[in-house]
Parts: C-alpha cells; structure tokens; sequence
C-alpha cells in the first residue's frame, strides 16, 4: 500500500503541476544556456555542431548532430556515437563545458549524438503526426533495431568508415544491446562499447518505472502495460521540461526545491553529495524531452515477468506477430561487441545487481572491464551532472574508448 500510495502522489503531482509547467520559460535569474538548443548549447562551449536528419526505413524523421571540430581546428578522427537517456535527448551531453563530450572531441574523437523517435528534436514522420496514436505505436525495441542501427548506417555512410565506438546512456544502452542482440551483423559495425549506467535486466529494479510496474499488477491484465490494447500515446507530463516547478526565480541563486528534490531521488536515487546546484539546473531545464507511453510499458512488462524481452501484445497478438504465446527474450549471447560496464551502488534507476548480472550474461570474452564506481550514494543522474563525474566516470570512460581504439589498430 506505501508503494502505490508514494506512486499516486508522484502521479499527481506531474498532473497538477502540468498547466502551470507550460507557461512561458523564459524568466528573470535564469542563464541564456537554460532555454538553448543543442546548437546553440555547443556554441555556448566553443563548438560547431551540423545538423543532419534522416527518414527511417518506417517513416520518422531522425535528428543526429555532429560536432565539427575542436577548439583547435581538429576534425576527423574515429566516429564515436552517443545515443541519450530515457525521456532525454541529445542536449543532456552538451550543458556542460567540463562534459563528456567536449572532453572526447578535444581527445581527437569524431562524435555524433543521436535523437531517437519522439524526442524533442525527432517528431516528425512521412504520414503521421504527433497527434496521431499511431505516431507513439514505438518503444526501445524500435529505438535499438531501427534508430540506432540506422544512425549507425548513417554515420558510417557520412564519414567512410567502417566502425563507430558507441557510448550509451541508461535508455541508450537498452536500445544498443537490443540492436546487437537482434541484429548481430551490427557487432561487426561497432568497434567497442562503452555503457554508463546499464539500463538492460531488471530483476531488482527500483525508482520510477518499478512502482508503475508494482502498480499494474493491481490491475487485470495489468502485467502487459496499463491493459493489453492501450492507445498509444506521449507520455504524459514528460513532454517538455518542468523547472519552474523545482527552482524559484525570485532570488540570484535558486537551489532546488525540496519537494522536487525528493521527486528526482525517488525516480533516480539520491544524488552524489555536494549536489552541483547549477549543472542540476542546467539538466532541469532541458529535461524531460518526451517518451511514449509505450516506453514506460515495455520495461514495466521486464520488471513484472523477470524476463528481457519484446514487448508482450497479450497471447492472441503475440502469436500472430511472433509465433508463440511469450514474447521472446532477448538473446544476449549474441552480443560480441568488446563491453565496458560503468554502473553505481547508488543508482536509484539501473540496480548494482541488475549491472552485475547482466556483465556475467555476456559470452566469455566479450566483457573488457566491470567499473563499478566507488561512492556508495551516486544516482543516475549523477553520470551527468556530478560535480566530480570527470574524475569518477568521463576520463575512465575515455581511456576505455582509448583501449578500444588501441586493440582494434592491433589486430588490422
């Protein structure tokens, strides 16, 4: 009963606050960086982003972005792609002069991020609109064995290489391991991987997605989503940032309001202390970016059958589209792609164990490095805006893609 009674008012509090939330964000004691896009973001921090967008082999029109150079004139260098975190878009990598980004890009990396179907930047389709439920018909399965791998296509098609590092975040990493493990001809397209807080099994899931799922175990038929023939739809109340909920204007240094500090740690777990108040801010205004309905459902069904799986249709629709009554798991033997795990004990999202068991499901060989951060209070969010995630995670991170690009120009 705590459960689903912490669950409603999480629940009501992004309803109630839904009306106030849309006014005009522009206020007094804010920063310009607070209401810029991902171009003007890279501006901010000396860069020149391009901007490049595609159509999917199903219809949706995909915004990646390029980083030109660096700071010195440097362009080239081995692609790296970044997908982003659930109800995110690329914006989270570009808030932060000290970022993981800048930081590769100034170490000789050629980074594109990418923008998966209903992001901000990516909503836009052939035939649909975003008010057609048919738009939001999508979830992580189509982000990993769709936008990723057509991304992928993509930049390799714009640089004239023949392999990408990728960097995953959270949402990013289920739609990359999807990929390879549904497609495995993409491990020949990846050189190595590199996965900060992987959101893949999830048998000791907390935060956010796992009350939901605690919920719709209260409803019939609620294990396969809020019922089995949902309309699809945006996410409500994730479509667009909410600071003027968390942050008061009215003073030159707001810190976040209690109430939406304890909203944030419920969903993500408690922050790594001294909380960086100003790259918190920075995040709270370009967050969230959107999701669909369809997204939360599919890792709420995970979460209640214990299994990593497609997404469950209820048996008379499973069998039609996938021959059997279940949907089927994932088989993550097929991943051969070289793999590098950043995870946190205090992740309130992606649990320590869930990370740990899902580096031992992959085949011998295939795990290069199980970095398990050394703070016992580091939360999900906290591998963005951590005051001192340059040391813990983002210079580790790139001697990883360091190591990758070393044993590769070995075996050539």
């Amino acid at each position: 009963m705590a459960t689903l009674l912490r669950l409603l008012a999480v629940l009501a509090v992004i309803a109630a606050a839904d009306a106030f939330l849309r006014r005009p964000r522009r206020l007094r004691n804010t920063k310009p960086q607070f209401w810029m896009s991902s171009v003007e973001l890279a501006r901010w921090l000396g860069y020149t982003l391009d901007t490049h967008t595609f159509v999917t082999s199903d219809g949706y029109e995909l915004v990646l972005h390029h980083v030109v150079a660096s700071k010195n004139g440097t362009r080239g260098g081995l692609p790296v792609v970044f997908g982003h975190g659930l109800a995110s878009s690329d914006e989270q990598w570009y808030f932060r002069p000290d970022g993981l980004v800048p930081m590769m890009v100034e170490h000789g990396y050629d980074l594109w991020t990418f923008n998966y179907r209903g992001s901000f930047y990516s909503r836009k389709h052939e035939t649909l609109t975003t008010r057609d439920h048919d738009f939001w018909d999508f979830s992580w399965h189509e982000n990993g064995v769709v936008d990723h791998a057509e991304s992928i296509d993509y930049v390799l098609n714009k640089t004239g290489h023949e392999k990408v590092i990728a960097i995953g975040h959270s949402l990013s990493v289920t739609a990359l391991e999807v990929l390879l493990a549904t497609r495995p001809e993409y491990n020949d397209k990846i050189m190595g991987q590199v996965l900060l807080s992987p959101q893949v099994l999830t048998k000791h899931a907390t935060g956010f997605v796992a009350y939901v799922s605690h919920m719709l175990k209260l409803i019939p038929g609620g294990e396969l989503g809020f019922s089995a023939n949902v309309e699809n739809d945006l996410f409500p109340g994730f479509d667009k940032p909410f600071p003027q909920a968390c942050f008061p204007y009215d003073v030159p240094k707001p810190k976040i309001r209690p109430f939406c500090r304890r909203l944030i740690e419920f969903i993500m777990g408690n922050f790594h202390e001294p909380v960086d108040e100003e790259n918190l801010q920075l995040i709270m205004h370009h967050f969230p970016a959107g999701t669909s309905i369809r997204q939360m459902q599919h890792y709420a069904q995970c979460i209640n059958s214990g299994r990593f799986a497609q997404y469950d249709y209820g048996k008379d629709r499973n069998q039609d589209l996938y021959g059997q009554d279940l949907p089927p798991e994932y088989n993550l033997t097929n991943i051969r792609t070289p793999t590098y795990i950043v995870y946190a004990v205090g992740d309130g999202s992606v649990n320590w164990k869930d990370s740990e068991a899902f580096a031992k499901a992959l085949q011998p060989g295939v795990l290069q490095k199980l970095h398990r951060l050394p703070p016992k209070v580091f939360c999900h969010i906290d591998f963005v805006i951590a005051y001192d995630a340059v040391e813990l995670v983002y210079k580790p991170v790139i001697s990883y893609v360091d190591e990758i690009k070393e044993k590769w120009a070995k075996q050539d």
